[in-house]
């Protein structure tokens, strides 16, 4: 009668358990549960520890295995500081393509100011060697 009653009690024992966890694994591989500090690594490297928690593909949403943190949180953070870095970037090159625009046309603006400073100081001169009014009246055409 004890035999009897341990099988039932070992039979009934693991589907509790099955009941509780809940989830089916690939051909091949096996569930584990972890206690206090252990940690499983499969043959790719990819360890977990007794906090992790396992979904199919696609069982939370298109994070998979993301659904019980705030991954989602941080990534539209990132999103927003990217979004607001690519602004300043635009607004950035704008303002560089502008300040280009200026310095040629300052060159310009200051390459023709010397010309013209030039050609000033050449009437000037020729003014101020100037005895007769015809002479005078010649340095309009330097």
């Amino acid at each position: 009668m004890k035999i009897k009653a341990l099988v039932l009690l070992a039979a009934l024992i693991p589907t509790g358990v099955a009941a509780q966890q809940n989830f089916s694994c690939n051909w091949g591989d096996r569930g584990a549960c972890l206690g206090y500090g252990d940690t499983v690594c499969s043959s790719s490297g990819k360890c977990v520890d007794a906090n992790a928690a396992c979904f199919n593909t696609y069982q939370c949403n298109y994070e998979g295995f993301t659904c019980k943190s705030n991954v989602t949180e941080c990534v539209d953070n990132y999103n927003r500081v990217l979004a607001d870095h690519n602004d300043l970037v635009a607004k950035y090159n704008d303002l560089l393509d502008k300040s280009r625009v200026v310095a040629t046309a300052l060159k310009t603006v200051t390459t023709e100011r010397d010309d013209l400073s030039e050609n000033l100081d050449d009437i000037r001169s020729c003014l101020e060697q100037a005895e007769t009014l015809d002479d005078a009246q010649s340095c309009r055409w330097r």
